[in-house]
C-alpha cells in the first residue's frame, strides 16, 4: 500500500469520529499549550535580562552582602568602610551604595505596597544617566539638596493607582509626605519601575538605619578590565569585612547566575506541564485501542486483500501521530496567544522584562514533539491490531 493510501485511511478515520477525536486531543492541547507558553516566557525573560545586563551594564559590577545570590537577606550589610574600600579600588569610577526595601505607599487615599530605594542622589544620577543612559520621563533628577522630595519609577507613576502620579503630587510613606520632583523613564526593571527613590538622609530616617547598605552598584572606568577590577574589589571587601560572605558580580556573571536560576525554573515548570501532556498521551492510546476494537472487521478485510502487518500498523500509528500533531498545532497557537497576552499585561503593569520568546525552532520543535508523542502513544495498540487473525475478525470473534 502506498504512503498516500496510508495517510488517506488515517485521515478518514479521524474525520469520521470528529467528537471522539476532538476529546482525545484536548489533553495534548493543554499539555502543549502549557509547555509553549512557559518555555516562551521563560526564555523571553532570560534573553531580555541577559541582553540588558551585558549591553547596558557591561561596565557595571553588582555587590551584594551575601554569597547566596537571590537568597534570603543577611544581617551583616555593608557600611561606610566597605563603600570606601570599594571606591578606592583602581579602575572604579563611581559607587552607588543603596538600601532597598519595601513600604506601604499612599496616594490620594489609596494604598500600594511598593519599593523604596535609598541612595545618594548625585551618585545615583551619575550611574543611571551617564553609565546606563536613562533620563527622567518627567521632571528632573533627584538632588542631594532635596529633603522631603522623591523620584519615582514609571510603573509606579502610571499603573499603581487609579489616577496617575504627576510632578508636584505627594506620596505618603509612614505618615510623611514626599513631593514628586521626577519620574524615571521605563527601564524594564521591576525594582526601579515600582520604586520611590529617596535621598540618603530621609531614607535612613524612614528605615531606622545608619550608614547601612544592602547593595552596591559599581561603575568601572572605560578601558579598564572589569574582571580584574572585580577581583580587586573582592580582596578589598574581604579585608574590610573580615569574611567572604558577599558577592561581587560582573554583568557577565550576573547574567550567568540569572540564567541558571531561570533554566532550573523553566525545566521544573515544563516538567509540571508535561504531566498534562502525559494525560493526553494516555487519551490517544485509549482512543486507538477502542478504535481497533471497533474496526476489527475492517482490519480483517484489509488483511484478506493482502495487506501486511506493517501496513495495518502504519495506518493506526499515522492516525495516532495526526491526533498528536493536531493537538500540537492548536496547543502551540493558544500557547503563543497566552504568552503574548501575558507580555502585554506585564508591559502595561510596568514589568517590561517579561517578554515572550517565539521562534521557528520552538514552533517546529514542539510540533515534531507532539507528533512523536502521538506515534508512541498509538504504537502498542496499533501493534496489537496488526497481529489480529483475519479469519477470526471476519467471523466477528
Amino acid at each position: 500500500m502506498r504512503i498516500t493510501d496510508v495517510v488517506s485511511f488515517a485521515g478518514r478515520n479521524i474525520t469520521q469520529k470528529k467528537t471522539q477525536s476532538f476529546l482525545t486531543i484536548i489533553g495534548v492541547v493543554i499539555g502543549i499549550l502549557a509547555i509553549v507558553s512557559l518555555i516562551s516566557l521563560g526564555f523571553g525573560v532570560q534573553n531580555y535580562i541577559t541582553s540588558e545586563i551585558t549591553t547596558i551594564g557591561a561596565n557595571v559590577i553588582s555587590v551584594l552582602p551575601s554569597q547566596n545570590f537571590g537568597g534570603p537577606a543577611v544581617s551583616k550589610n555593608f557600611n561606610d568602610n566597605d563603600v570606601s574600600a570599594v571606591r578606592n579600588v583602581r579602575g572604579v569610577e563611581e559607587v552607588v551604595a543603596a538600601w532597598f526595601g519595601s513600604y506601604e505607599l499612599e496616594y490620594r487615599d489609596q494604598s500600594h505596597y511598593g519599593n523604596v530605594l535609598v541612595i545618594e542622589p548625585s551618585k545615583f544620577t551619575h550611574v543611571y544617566s551617564k553609565t546606563w543612559g536613562y533620563e527622567p520621563y518627567k521632571g528632573r533628577w533627584i538632588e542631594d539638596s532635596d529633603k522631603y522630595s522623591c523620584m519615582i519609577g514609571y510603573a509606579l507613576a502610571t499603573n499603581s493607582f487609579d489616577r496617575e502620579i504627576d510632578i508636584g503630587d505627594k506620596i505618603t510613606i509612614n505618615d510623611k509626605k514626599y513631593k514628586v520632583i521626577g519620574i524615571l523613564e521605563e527601564t524594564g526593571n521591576p525594582r526601579t519601575e515600582n520604586s520611590v527613590i529617596l535621598s540618603k538622609d530621609v531614607g535612613e530616617e524612614l528605615f531606622e538605619i545608619n550608614n547601612e547598605y544592602n547593595m552596591m552598584i559599581v561603575s568601572v572606568r572605560s578601558g579598564e578590565d572589569v574582571n580584574l577590577v572585580s577581583e580587586e574589589i573582592k580582596d578589598e571587601l574581604e579585608d574590610s569585612r573580615g569574611d567572604e560572605n558577599f558577592s561581587v558580580l560582573t554583568a557577565e556573571q550576573l547574567a550567568e547566575s540569572i540564567n541558571s536560576i531561570f533554566e532550573v525554573l523553566t525545566i521544573f515548570l515544563v516538567g509540571v506541564a508535561g504531566i498534562s501532556l502525559l494525560v493526553g498521551a494516555v487519551g490517544i492510546s485509549n482512543t486507538m485501542h477502542m478504535s481497533i476494537l471497533e474496526r476489527r472487521k475492517d482490519i480483517g478485510i484489509l488483511k484478506a486483500l493482502g495487506a501486511e502487518n506493517t501496513t495495518i500498523l502504519s495506518i493506526f500509528v499515522v492516525e495516532a501521530g495526526f491526533l498528536g500533531l493536531f493537538g500540537g498545532i492548536v496547543g502551540t497557537m493558544l500557547g503563543i496567544l497566552i504568552a503574548k497576552a501575558i507580555e502585554y499585561i506585564a508591559a502595561i503593569s510596568g514589568y517590561g522584562l517579561i517578554r515572550a520568546w517565539i521562534s521557528w525552532e520552538l514552533i517546529v520543535g514542539v510540533l515534531v514533539f507532539s507528533f512523536v508523542v502521538g506515534i508512541l502513544s498509538g504504537y502498542f495498540p496499533a501493534r496489537s491490531g496488526a497481529k489480529l487473525n483475519p479469519v477470526d475478525t471476519l467471523r466477528g470473534e
